[in-house]
């Protein structure tokens, strides 16, 4: 057995005692090594340990924000599929409210429209009957005496013999005997014989001016044919109204066609030449 060197330098061997106390400090200080790397590893285990549970912590956390952010956008598209919904309902409501609006103002238009129809056709039937009944509104406004109404029964008779005779057409016939009122006057000035085609309109247009110079011309062909019985002279278009368009008032004078303006029962005059 070698006996252990001194640890001191010295040269002698160390004695029993000696060895035990390096022996004892040895297994002191292994103790304490062992206690320490013990320590250590507790302490880092530890440290893994707070780690893990920071790292658990964290991923719950993550984990929480996760479901919270899906749950938020799973509501979010909840909400807005809900609100195309209603707002797809609000939009056929709306739009179902807008053809109820738009038939409604259709039919109020179109009701309107029949009644302003309807009511011009009463104003000119009533202004044509006036005319009929009241002559010497043509007498007073034309410069004419003794007008009297010609009755359609006689036109339609002269109107048929012409056409038979083949002075006049079927198609002018049809629209001579449409004139609204005929009549036979005098003028005063000389007692010169006119037979008025008269077409009566609340508003004259230019059709009016028309019809009337055209049927006018059709009834001075038959007369001076035919010269029938209570029926001589020159036919003298007409056209009364309460109103006359500017355009057709520049018509009648081009087409010789006397206007007489029957308004709150005056007259403007207009003799004819």
């Amino acid at each position: 057995m070698t006996t252990p060197v001194n640890p001191n330098g010295e040269s002698e061997p160390m004695t029993l005692s000696e060895i035990r106390s390096l022996l004892q400090h040895t297994a002191q200080a292994s103790a304490e090594n062992t206690r320490a790397i013990a320590e250590m590893r507790a302490a880092e285990a530890e440290r893994a340990a707070r780690h893990d549970a920071e790292m658990a912590k964290m991923r719950a956390a993550q984990e929480e924000r996760a479901a919270r952010h899906d749950k938020e956008m799973a509501e979010m598209r909840a909400d807005a599929a809900a609100f195309r919904v209603a707002q797809e309902e609000r939009d056929a409501r709306r739009d179902k409210e807008m053809a109820a609006i738009h038939a409604a103002i259709a039919e109020l238009t179109a009701g309107q429209q029949r009644n302003s129809q309807d009511i011009s056709t009463l104003k000119g039937w009533g202004l044509e009957i006036y005319c009929e009944r009241n002559p010497q509104i043509f007498s007073e406004a034309l410069g004419l005496a003794d007008a009297e109404l010609i009755p359609k029964r006689e036109i339609l008779q002269v109107s048929s013999v012409a056409r038979m005779a083949g002075v006049i057409t079927d198609d002018q016939r049809r629209s001579l005997i449409r004139a609204d009122a005929f009549f036979y006057a005098r003028r005063e000035a000389d007692h010169q014989p006119f037979c008025l085609v008269v077409e009566a309109s609340f508003r004259v247009d230019d059709d009016d001016v028309e019809r009337a110079a055209g049927r006018a011309e059709i009834l001075d062909a038959i007369i001076k044919k035919y010269q029938p019985r209570n029926l001589n002279g020159d036919a003298i278009p007409v056209v009364a109204g309460m109103d006359i368009a500017p355009g057709a008032w520049f018509r009648a004078r081009n087409f010789n066609v006397k206007y007489v303006e029957v308004q709150n029962g005056r007259l403007l005059t207009n003799p004819p030449e």
